[in-house]
């Protein structure tokens, strides 16, 4: 068995859902000799997300942070594992990967990582989205120099026609374009828009997750088609 597979795993057996590699040569600034990429996608359980149908975003809150733990533990693991192989690794945690508020952007976004590794798509809400999950997901990275077998890289939407969650958004700040990698994130949602009403739930204790909720995709996870 190679190093990547038992690299796969390993973070795996330490609760990721998904695990996927990429080259992200050149795109995350001051890694640059650390030129590949490791997914993580850890769903989100499937009783948090019946907290967003209740509108219970104090329980969904709380679950959610203690998955970005988990998930932080996960990469911390996996850099120390990659480490201790003789290569050199940079787990892109919430703290060190730290995002620019104003944009809504990392020093490198995990969905980039994600998407050049073939786990899923953009979806219309620029939420990410896998096959299996829908967007009820949260992401993590590491970077490395450890030699690994990329996926192949999704450079399309695989919504088709959905719309539910462009129709599901109470601020309208999603677009009609589907996303591709020839496009820019404001070709697919307003994010201005979309930040002024986030960040005001937030001050008020409650969260806007219907894009997430209402992907058929996640729909299909949950139970509900």
């Amino acid at each position: 068995m190679s190093e990547d597979n038992d690299l796969k795993n390993f973070l795996i057996k330490k609760g990721a859902s998904k695990v996927g590699f990429a080259n992200v040569d050149g795109l995350a600034e001051g890694f640059i000799d650390l030129p590949y990429g490791i997914s993580l996608v850890l769903k989100i359980p499937k009783k948090a997300m019946i907290y967003i149908e209740n509108e219970d975003y104090e329980s969904y809150w709380s679950c959610f942070h203690s998955l970005i733990d988990r998930l932080t533990e996960i990469s911390i693991k996996g850099e120390k594992y990659i480490k201790n192989h003789g290569y050199d690794a940079f787990a892109l945690t919430m703290s060190r990967n730290e995002c620019d508020m104003k944009r809504l952007l990392s020093i490198l976004p995990y969905k980039t990582i994600a998407t050049k590794s073939g786990l899923g798509w953009i979806g219309r809400s620029a939420l990410f989205v896998t096959p299996d999950y829908g967007s009820a997901v949260v992401l993590g990275g590491i970077l490395t120099n450890m030699p690994l077998t990329f996926g192949t890289q999704i450079t399309d939407s695989q919504c088709d026609d959905c719309e539910n969650c462009q129709k599901a958004c109470p601020v309208g700040a999603i677009n009609p374009q589907k996303w591709n990698t020839k496009l820019n994130r404001n070709d697919i949602i307003d994010i201005a828009k979309c930040r002024e009403y986030i960040v005001e739930q937030y001050k008020n204790g409650l969260g806007c997750t219907k894009c997430m909720y209402e992907c058929k995709l996640t729909k299909k996870y949950l139970g509900r088609l």
